[in-house]
């Protein structure tokens, strides 16, 4: 992993697996699970209780929503609220 990722002295649970890579400046929040082999960009925030799926690469500058969930593979290249299911190429809400 490489990473100056800040989480907080109050931040907990977060896993970042291996093979995961996560850029400079990001904020993950409570519980946040990063899979294997997904890749965060610069400047990524991502909310409390969020799962980026195996696979899953997040553009730089990109904010997500606490409890979302991003599907194994997809590209985030935009901004996701709270509450969300995103999946594929480029992620979209799952209806």
């Amino acid at each position: 992993m490489r990473s100056k990722c800040r989480c907080s002295l109050r931040t907990r649970g977060c896993i970042i697996n291996t093979g995961a890579t996560v850029d400079h400046d990001n904020v993950l929040g409570d519980a946040v699970h990063v899979s294997p082999g997904a890749h965060l960009g610069g400047g990524v925030q991502v909310g409390a209780n969020s799962w980026i799926g195996i696979g899953a690469s997040v553009r730089e500058q990109i904010s997500i929503g606490s409890h979302v969930i991003v599907g194994a593979g997809a590209a985030v290249v935009d901004d996701v609220g709270d509450n969300i299911q995103v999946v594929g190429v480029p992620a979209r809400p799952l209806t």
